[in-house]
């Protein structure tokens, strides 16, 4: 399914908008895509996920489950993360939304915004 036919759609809903579900989101990555830019996963859950190397730059994160997930080298710049759980995410070697790459985990608080 292209999600792009839906992004001037009125009637759309938000993960149609502009991206899928938690097991689209695993299907593409799994079939080698890595460009999630300013996708919308708002409240979306992927807990345990393996998204290294992922890039989400820009992506409207808020209130997303990443617990426990692989992050390790993901791009994370501008990436809005208010409300998301990062708890446990192996963050090793990922680009956050100030620009600095992080050794192992979540160092700070300041990456919340929207």
């Amino acid at each position: 399914m292209s999600y792009n036919k839906y992004i001037n759609s009125d009637n759309a809903t938000r993960c149609e908008a502009t991206n899928m579900d938690a097991n689209e989101v695993l299907r593409r990555y799994a079939a080698g895509e890595r460009n999630f830019r300013q996708a919308d996963w708002r409240g979306i859950s992927l807990a345990k996920a393996n998204l290294s190397g992922v890039d989400l730059s820009g992506a409207h994160l808020s209130n997303a489950d990443l617990s426990n997930s692989d992050l390790s080298n993901a791009n994370l710049n501008w990436a809005g993360l208010r409300g998301a759980n990062l708890s446990g995410a192996n963050l090793k070697g990922a680009k956050m939304p100030d620009g600095r790459t992080h050794s192992d985990c979540l160092e700070s608080a300041n990456y919340f915004f929207s």
